[in-house]
């Protein structure tokens, strides 16, 4: 295992590392963006013992985009995140609504704070999510 990483999580897949023959790990800045997509992604509930833990990303699809959802998207994400997540902050929460394609794409913007590199540095995660019927 490498030495030089200061973050380090499973693979949340658990996808198989063919050279070593054991799980995937995800190291430093995309160790943090796993953990910010399991954040957005995750819906309110669906940790059996963490019941408020997530933003549930999936239940805005249906709702009718509007900028009162847009902030209230906007604001539970910056909120999960920085009770979850303190090796990130969030900058930009960008949100599209494709109303003829059924898809809602959210461009989120943070700052990652510590890693490999002692600067903090700007990373940018895209979400898109569709409607399936």
């Amino acid at each position: 295992m490498p030495t030089n990483f200061q973050f380090s999580d499973f693979d949340i897949d658990f996808n198989k590392n063919d050279f070593i023959g054991d799980v995937s790990m995800k190291y430093d800045k995309n160790s943090i963006r796993q953990s910010i997509m399991n954040i957005i992604l995750t819906r309110k509930g669906e940790k059996p013992f963490n019941r408020g833990f997530g933003v549930g990303l999936h239940d805005y699809l249906f709702e009718s985009y509007s900028p009162a959802m847009n902030a209230k998207l906007e604001l539970d994400i910056i909120q999960e995140v920085r009770a979850r997540e303190p090796r990130a902050d969030i900058e930009t929460v960008v949100l599209s609504d494709g109303l003829d394609s059924n898809t809602l794409e959210l461009i989120v913007t943070y700052i990652v704070f510590g890693g490999s590199t002692a600067n903090p540095t700007r990373e940018s995660l895209r979400l898109e999510i569709s409607r399936i019927r």
